[in-house]
Parts: C-alpha cells; sequence; structure tokens
C-alpha cells in the first residue's frame, strides 16, 4: 500500500527549493516554517488548487486533485474556507457529507451535536462574516471530528483559536491518529511541535 501522504522533489523557488516526505497512518508530521516560507503554497499544492513548480504529490496513491484523494483528506487552512454569506452549520454539514459520501441531510444531528459540545451551537447558524477568528477556526475542524478522513492536511489550525479553545483542538486532531496520517504546518512556537511524531524544518 502507498504511503498515505507521498511529497517527492516539490519546488517552490525561492522559498522551497527541494522538498520530500512520506507519512502514514498514526502519524503526526510536523513541517515547520516561519512567515514567508512557502508553508501556505505547499498546502494548496497538496489540495491541488495550485501546480507545483516540479515533483510530485500523492495522497493514499492519487493525485491531489482527483475524487479519490479528495474523498480522503480534509483541508484546513489558516484563513478558513467557509463561503461568506451562507450559515457555516450547512457548509459543514455539506462538506462532511461528501467526504462521507452520503447525502448532507444524514449528518445534519451529528454537526449539530458537535456544535452543542463545542458551545458554538448559536455561532454556526451565523455567516462566517458575523463571526470572530476563533470561532471560525473551531467550527472549520469539525470535519476532523465527523468525516472519518484518512489524511488531513492543516495551515496552523491552532493560530487564531482563544486560549480556551486550543485543548479541545489538540484533543481532536490527536484522535485523528488512530485512522489518519496528520500533516501539519506550523512555526515552532505550535503546541502541535511538541506533540508531533516527526518535526520536519522548511529548507
Amino acid at each position: 500500500m502507498p504511503p498515505y501522504i507521498s511529497i517527492g522533489g516539490y519546488s517552490d523557488p525561492p522559498r522551497i527549493p527541494y522538498f520530500s516526505i512520506e507519512a502514514d497512518c498514526g502519524e503526526l508530521v510536523a513541517l515547520v516554517g516561519g512567515p514567508g516560507s512557502g508553508k501556505s503554497n505547499l498546502i494548496k499544492s497538496i489540495a491541488g488548487i495550485r501546480a507545483a513548480g516540479s515533483g510530485s504529490i500523492r495522497i493514499m496513491g492519487a493525485r491531489p486533485a482527483s475524487m479519490r484523494a479528495r474523498e480522503k483528506t480534509v483541508f484546513i487552512f489558516q484563513n478558513s474556507n467557509f463561503a461568506p454569506d451562507l450559515p457555516v452549520r450547512n457548509q459543514l454539514e455539506r462538506r462532511i457529507a461528501l467526504i462521507r459520501g452520503v447525502a448532507a441531510g444524514t449528518v445534519k444531528r451529528e454537526v449539530a451535536g458537535w456544535c452543542e459540545k463545542m458551545e458554538l451551537t448559536e455561532a454556526a447558524g451565523e455567516s462566517p462574516k458575523q463571526m470572530n477568528r476563533s470561532q471560525l477556526q473551531m467550527l472549520s475542524l469539525a470535519p476532523l471530528a465527523l468525516a472519518n478522513p484518512s489524511v488531513a492536511v492543516l495551515d496552523e489550525p491552532l493560530a487564531n483559536l482563544s486560549s480556551l479553545r486550543v485543548s479541545s483542538a489538540l484533543s481532536i486532531i490527536i484522535t485523528l491518529l488512530e485512522k489518519a496520517s496528520v500533516l501539519v504546518l506550523v512555526q515552532n512556537n505550535s503546541p502541535l511541535v511538541k506533540r508531533a511524531d516527526r518535526v520536519v524544518n522548511l529548507p
């Protein structure tokens, strides 16, 4: 079976001249780099929304933009990727249902229950422009808990969270390792660096 995540010879000059890594189920790998190190471009390339300069990227053996890769993977971007004018709860239902391959209506109760557990029921009914960054970031983590992904690629997933929410977010990410591979792109002071199985400094 191929690695869950495989990046070979990726380049994004001048930030990242050459980069390769593999990660498998149960591994939390932290890619560490400061502002301007190329982390955001790298996650966009892994997500298939930006072409890599060179090299290959595979998720479960599939190209990033393929349906197989998208069905298996949750991406969390540093600035949450919610449509600005739709209730976040509805967007989460659709996103989670797509990854699980079911109708959106079948996950409504689970999404509502998770939002209640996170004390975000009222916020989830609002559009993103009516919410603060901590609420948006926490809600963006719902697919990690509810969509059963095989791969999670996260760009600074704790950066916008209030201090009260960081421990909840860490628990969600660590629990994923029971059945998934997790790649996090972070700065060196992130709590995820201490929890990672491997820490790799971006060149």
